[in-house]
């Protein structure tokens, strides 16, 4: 008589196709927004495996040998129990399927008619089962559904001898396999996202609110506190003013809570601040030397030099802020200006000269850094209303890179509010009591499928 454990249904692996499918069924509103708000801003943007250090690779590893270790131990029974097998086999026949595409007719019926589970069984009853013709069918059957790429990994489960280090061999190579249909079919569907990715995020995070009317709070006190922050300091308060000040705000100082509006670009807006900073650093550090050296370094070549070596430093992914490397940058700095004193050594008077007027740049009150920060911030602003013009002064050869920092920003704050600018609406409404609503010139623009959009 068969066994009680025989006449247990064998669970399913961790690599099921309706485990899957289901999973991405159950996705939730704010994982799809989500989903959808990364495919628009990251158009390189991919799925990948979890890294094995993470939690999650970790917890994967985990469930995968304990599964794998059962497997092993039904097959190595004598007689071998193949009840795990012919699942296995089942789940991957499904899989198989599922990856074929839809006119491949003549493919899907030949899975169908080779791995037919039934004659599986009869061929374990009568001890003819080869598990290893059954390998070579899967794998020519995946070598015509994988990418060129991924051929070695296919071809390489044949190598293998144990049953189940063929089986374990191939789901993994199935698991990449599905991994680049996902890419693919992101990629593909890219395009269609780009035309409507305004009304669909619209849509989402309107369900969001109704389901969750305190969805909004965070965002509602990140206005509310910007709109009383430029009360006392007597500016303007009206509804344009007010949201383009708390998008500036985002630059220069750490918004908490992080409002909902913001939090899918938070480290987008990040690392404009920061490349913003490294700018407007880089070009006082070249006012600051052409105004105390004197007119052997009043050249762009030397000042190139300078915004070169300042803003490579600053950008480094372990720096927070410029005056980080403040040291650093000054002896770099200080030969730099040996360079361009080729006739003479620099004395060490002047050398420790060159270091004082650059130490300067540390505080965080220093006068040349203070106005280009501010002319920064109003050429930012001038640019989310509509206005075109050239960097501000005193950029020289930082126009550039101030010129490409503005676009990365102008095109968050665009999208941003072309998604959220209802919701802005009603909040600047309670908040300054005026039903006007802020204007946003841009916004047409802002899901028009820009090529530059890759912020990571």
């Amino acid at each position: 008589m068969p066994s009680e454990d025989r006449d247990q249904e064998p669970p399913k692996s961790p690599y099921s196709s309706r485990r899957m499918s289901e999973a991405s069924s159950n996705l939730d509103e704010k994982s799809r927004l989500e989903l959808a708000h990364e495919l628009y801003m990251n158009e390189n943007m991919q799925m990948s495996m979890p890294a094995p250090s993470s939690i999650y690779g970790q917890v994967k590893e985990i469930v995968h040998r304990a599964f794998w270790d059962s497997v092993r131990e039904a097959l190595d029974k004598t007689p071998p129990e193949f009840e795990h097998s012919l699942r296995l086999i089942a789940e991957i026949k499904e899989i198989l399927l599922e990856l074929v595409p839809a006119k491949a007719e003549r493919v899907r019926a030949q899975i169908n008619e080779v791995m037919d589970i039934e004659l599986y069984k009869q061929q374990i009853e009568q001890g003819s089962f080869d598990l290893h013709l059954v390998a070579k069918f899967v794998v020519q059957t995946m070598l015509g559904l994988c990418a060129p790429a991924r051929d070695a990994t296919v071809n390489a489960i044949l190598t293998k001898t144990h049953p189940v280090d063929v089986l374990k061999e191939v789901f993994g190579a199935l698991d990449l396999i599905r991994l680049d249909f996902v890419n693919y079919q992101l990629k593909a569907l890219r395009p269609t996202l780009l035309a409507n990715s305004v009304q669909y995020e619209q849509s989402k995070f309107r369900s969001l609110l109704e389901n969750n009317p305190s969805a909004l709070d965070k965002t509602k006190n990140w206005i509310s506190e910007t709109a009383r922050l430029m009360r006392e300091g007597g500016q303007s308060v009206s509804p344009s003013n007010v949201l383009n000040t708390a998008f500036l705000r985002l630059l220069h100082e750490e918004v908490k809570p992080v409002p909902e509006t913001i939090s899918m670009d938070q480290s987008r807006f990040s690392t404009v601040a920061k490349e913003l900073e490294a700018v407007v650093f880089s070009a006082a550090t070249v006012i600051v030397l052409q105004t105390g050296v004197g007119p052997v370094v009043q050249h762009d070549s030397f000042a190139n030099k300078v915004r070169v070596v300042v803003y490579q430093l600053c950008s480094e992914e372990y720096i927070s802020h410029p005056r980080e490397l403040l040291p650093h940058i000054t002896e770099k700095c200080v030969d730099l200006v040996r360079e361009e004193v080729k006739s003479r050594d620099l004395r060490p008077e002047e050398c420790d000269n060159v270091r004082g007027m650059l130490a300067a740049l540390g505080s965080s009150d220093n006068p040349v850094f203070c106005l280009l920060w501010e002319r920064a911030k109003q050429y930012l602003a001038a640019l989310c209303t509509g206005a075109v013009g050239d960097a501000p002064s005193g950029f020289g050869v930082c126009r550039s890179d101030l010129q490409g920092v503005a676009s990365k920003y102008t095109h968050l704050v665009s999208y941003n509010r072309g998604v959220y600018g209802p919701f802005y609406a009603d909040i600047i409404s309670e908040i300054i009591g005026t039903s006007s609503s802020p204007s946003n010139p841009s916004s047409s623009q802002a899901h028009q499928g820009s090529g530059d959009t890759n912020m990571d």
